[in-house]
């Protein structure tokens, strides 16, 4: 990570040396004092260095693993530009916080800190630490030359290829392992064993995919049905017996909360008990016999014909395991597979190289990765886009130095290092920052996606991008890569959380160099050196942090401990003065007033099952840099300090589960709020209860930067005013609302009837419809019809409506202002209230309809009174769960994709051949149907069908095959489609 990291904070340091130099003198030096009058000088001195040394960094970066004084040189250079970037961090956040405070009242103290004395003393000290590093940093930019580092420039990535590619899960890009996935699917299901319970293993060398063959089999239809208890626990690097039973009770959804260790082995013994299970114990590492005697006894518990399936690398874990376990061996790919998969990542899904010479280069680099999966899809995503010279200059020039793999238990680490080097210097800080978490962790997108931010890990080409939205292209360039795998996606493909394979992980760490580190204190080591740490022991205390750590230097410090202790964590506080991220998660920490206020490069915040809090800090709104604030599960918690607005850099406010919480602090003039989230306030009645607006002469702008509002199971949420006063200063204050908020959810919010219009909304989710009836505000009686929230919708672009029948008349006044309507979602609803609003719906494109009553599209009645002739754009149709479906179909003649699930008819109708331009078709879990169409060849222009739990697949699939001869891609009922998978389960990060 040195290099990497190193190249992306001089990068940082160069933009803040800039934005000084251009500063007037006076803003930074007293032309009283001579010696600031040369800062400018040490500045521009500075810049200077800092450009010669980074043009070096990637040429140092290759040779440090070889050489020892180039890592020595790199060491050096790192402490000192950290040093560099704290220290412009300091003069920065300095002047922030001067001017949020000038634009308030001052206390003396306060005007005495800010004073013109003050200042000149903290400048002085500023500008005798800058040329002290000016003069180390000129060292270290000579020492260079001596080692003979060449300047090389950035290898270009393309971040974000134009559209947004489509991230496959992991088991959609397994390619070839069928006959693997019968010989385990069958020793899983058979019970010859007379022990209760018997062992598979699946051995085989890294990269081969033994968990994603695992994982194929492990979601298999039949062996769900064969096993009453489904358990998958990754078992990793450290093999700790109470770990695993803990973890392996959590997949059996048993709490062991309040249980002591000893008492686990029998619960776990219990829980197995009349069980008929599948345990998966993934990457396996222990070759001790006795310590897997001490777990093995209690497995013991369930029914004849109960398996552990195991992963591991070596046959010695298989033979301790059990002597008697059926042991599996993995090999490589063969034949045209390690081809066709090479071709799927390195030219895009169904896309061939017309270019017969890139072909040959490709199959002899596709025989360098000997057929391992993991090495064929990194290097093929390293190649998508490259021209042909590259292709050929990797070929020639660069592969040839690495080792076969079948020659070197290491060779797979080389080729995942070989694609890694070619990545760009900000991808490869985040992806050696993901080595932080532990292995076969979960990794929620949004959350990696705000430390990478808050740790200035995200490049805007010009500084005026949302770095949210380029650090999710980052995500997806590593996700195409193969740097990281889609764990759970939604049905828009959107990804949700993310995992890493355990031999990235290795990779991560090795090129994190020991800046991430996972901290225990049982091992009771030195861990000085790093700058970013989590802590996943239960038995920590601040005095064996501080005798281990440096806090000066942590930048990361995230806490998962056990919410049982209440610690004091005083002089981390004080200490940690340059952490930037502080993620306290199930520890009980006490928050005195002052907690925050030595925190001043702090950018996210994330409080968490914390119980000892009633009240959040008024130190908090000392924290300018503040970023990202999230509070999760604070019981206790109740009041707020006051002025939030001083958090002019806060763009994203969580509030989740703190049941106390009954008023909010004014949040309307916070400048740069992007995304507001209340979810599970149950004392919440009112969004705003106080304001500030009084104190202004001048018209404001309601949340003048808010891009996303979420109300979630705010169950005594009335509206957004907690007075008549209230709205009538926001009135009389505010010259407009939500000028930039572009999407809105509330969900189950029973008794909310009003809150102020969303003019630009472009995605509108709404869990109960009756939210949409224009209805009296109850704050201002003398105004019975104020206005609806939802009215105008000229820019809606998507709508998703559950739960109950709204009103016709509302509908129709909704749909016809949402003519740029492109997708609309209906479920639990009445379709027959949108039949004379359909027909406005001309740009409509998509519509889903789940769980409906209603559903006519046979148009028999008078042509104006129905929707469907209308849909004239209509491209994607969903329908989820009727009873059958309608005959009327047919008439839909441009629809070019249709969903249909748990439909219970007997066969499909013949309506299904008027489909001509159907594209997709999709049947799960049609429980009776029986045979397909004989029209199922009218549909020429189907390119994929999907049927799942369907009897179709098993009675009659042969004789189905000549009506499907021309449709490219066929999925079997065993296929999981992830496609589909959608939840509204909040995740804990």
């Amino acid at each position: 990570m040195a290099g990497a990291a190193l190249s992306c904070i001089a990068t940082a340091i160069l933009k803040s040396l800039t934005t000084e130099i251009a500063k007037p003198v006076g803003t930074f030096a007293s032309q009283k004092v001579q010696s600031l009058l040369r800062v400018k000088d040490d500045l521009r001195s500075l810049k200077g260095t800092v450009e010669t040394i980074q043009a070096v960094l990637l040429d140092a970066e290759k040779k440090q693993w070889h050489n020892n004084q180039v890592k020595h040189w790199l060491g050096r250079l790192k402490d000192v530009l950290y040093d560099l970037q704290d220290l412009l961090d300091d003069v920065a956040t300095e002047d922030l916080r001067r001017k949020v405070t000038l634009g308030n009242k001052m206390s003396k103290a306060v005007r005495v800190f800010f004073s013109k004395s003050n200042q000149l003393e903290h400048r002085l000290r500023v500008a005798n630490k800058i040329q002290e590093l000016r003069k180390t940093l000129d060292e270290i930019e000579k020492d260079s030359k001596l080692l003979n580092l060449e300047r090389h420039p950035e290898e270009t990535v393309a971040i974000g290829r134009g559209k947004k590619p489509e991230h496959p899960s992991p088991d959609e890009k397994i390619i070839g392992r069928e006959e693997d996935k019968m010989k385990i699917k069958q020793l899983l299901l058979s019970s010859s064993s007379n022990k209760s319970v018997s062992f598979v293993a699946i051995v085989g060398k890294g990269g081969l995919g033994k968990t994603a063959l695992a994982r194929l089999v492990y979601n298999d239809g039949e062996v769900k049905e064969h096993f009453g208890l489904k358990m998958w626990v990754c078992v990793s690097d450290v093999f700790d017996v109470n770990s695993i039973i803990k973890e392996i009770l959590k997949k059996a959804n048993v709490d062991c909360q309040g249980h002591d260790d000893e008492d686990l082995p029998s619960l776990l013994r219990e829980t197995l008990r009349g069980e008929k299970y599948l345990l998966v114990l993934d990457d396996l590492w222990n070759e001790d016999r006795n310590k897997w005697l001490k777990l093995g006894d209690w497995l013991e518990g369930g029914l004849r014909g109960s398996k552990v399936l195991l992963t591991t690398r070596s046959h010695r874990v298989a033979e301790v395991t059990d002597a008697r376990s059926v042991i599996h061996v993995l090999r490589g790919l063969s034949e045209d597979k390690p081809w066709n998969l090479f071709k799927k990542m390195a030219f895009g899904d169904g896309a061939e190289s017309s270019d017969p010479g890139l072909e040959e280069i490709g199959r002899d680099i596709v025989k360098k990765c000997a057929g391992v999966p993991l090495a064929i899809r990194t290097v093929g995503g390293l190649l998508y886009g490259k021209t042909k010279d590259e292709w050929l200059r990797y070929k020639v020039r660069e592969l040839p130095e690495i080792q076969e793999i079948d020659e070197a238990d290491d060779g797979i680490m080389q080729v995942l290092k070989f694609s890694y080097d070619h990545l760009r210097s900000s991808l490869k800080h985040c992806f050696a920052y993901c080595s932080l978490f532990p292995k076969d962790y979960v990794y929620s997108k949004e959350m990696v996606i705000h430390l990478w931010v808050a740790q200035g890990f995200i490049e805007s080409p010009n500084g005026e991008d949302n770095l949210e939205e380029v650090a999710d292209m980052y995500l997806s360039e590593l996700l195409c890569r193969s740097f990281l795998d889609v764990h759970v996606k939604f049905k828009d493909g959107e990804v949700w959380t993310f995992k890493m394979h355990d031999l990235m992980h290795d990779l991560a760490q090795k090129v994190a160099g020991g800046e991430c580190k996972i901290v225990n204190f049982k091992g009771g080591h030195n861990e000085r050196g790093i700058r970013h740490a989590l802590f996943t022991s239960e038995f920590f205390s601040e005095e064996k942090m501080m005798s281990l750590l440096d806090l000066h230097k942590l930048q990361t410090l995230i806490f998962l401990g056990d919410p049982s202790h209440v610690l004091n964590f005083d002089r981390v506080f004080s200490e940690g003065k340059h952490c930037r991220v502080l993620h306290l998660d199930y520890v009980n920490i006490r928050l005195p007033p002052s907690s925050f206020e030595k925190l001043k490069h702090l950018r996210y915040l994330r409080i968490g099952k914390n119980e000892s809090i009633q009240s959040l800090p008024d130190s908090i709104t000392d924290l300018v840099n503040l970023q990202f604030l999230e509070l999760f599960d604070c019981r206790c918690l109740k009041t707020f300090p006051r002025d939030l607005r001083k958090l002019i850099n806060l763009q994203y406010l969580r509030i989740w589960a703190c049941a106390s919480v009954s008023h909010l602090p004014s949040l309307s003039e916070l400048p740069s709020l992007r995304t507001l989230i209340l979810f599970d306030l149950h004392g919440l009645e009112f969004v705003q209860q106080t304001s500030d607006v009084g104190q202004s002469k001048t018209a404001r702008t309601f949340f003048p930067s808010l891009e996303r509002l979420e109300l979630k199971r705010c169950t005594k949420l009335k509206g957004w005013w907690g007075s008549r006063e209230l709205m009538t200063a926001h009135q009389k204050h505010h010259r407009s609302s939500f000028p930039k908020l572009r999407s809105v959810k509330i969900w189950h919010c029973p008794h909310l009837n009003f809150v102020p219009p969303f003019p630009q909304v472009e995605c509108l989710d709404i869990d109960d419809a009756k939210m949409l009836e224009i209805k009296p505000d109850p704050n201002c009686p003398s105004k019975p019809r104020v206005g609806s929230t939802f009215t105008p919708f000229s820019k809606l672009m998507r709508l998703y409506l559950h739960g109950d029948d709204p009103e016709s008349r509302m509908l129709e006044t909704l749909l016809r202002s949402a003519n740029n309507l492109e997708l609309m979602s209906l479920t639990y609803c009445d379709i027959r209230s949108f039949s004379r609003g359909m027909r406005h719906l001309s740009s409509l494109r998509e519509l889903h309809v789940d769980t409906c009553e209603g559903l006519d599209l046979l148009c028999e009645e008078d042509q104006h009174d129905t929707q469907w002739p209308f849909l004239t754009n209509l491209r994607v149709l969903k329908i989820t769960d009727l009873m059958q479906l309608p005959e009327g179909i047919r008439h839909v003649k441009t629809t070019q994709s249709l969903k249909i699930r748990r439909y219970r008819g007997s066969s499909l109708q013949e309506w299904i051949g008027n489909l001509s331009l159907l594209e997709k078709l999709v049947l799960i879990g049609c429980r009776k149907l029986e045979h397909l169409p004989f029209e199922m060849p009218n549909l020429t222009h189907l390119k994929e069908l999907r049927i799942i739990r369907c009897p179709i697949t098993k009675k009659n699939r042969h004789e189905e095959r000549p009506q499907l001869a021309h449709i490219p891609v066929i999925f079997s009922e065993d296929e999981v489609d992830e496609s589909d998978y959608e939840s509204d389960y909040e995740s804990e990060y």
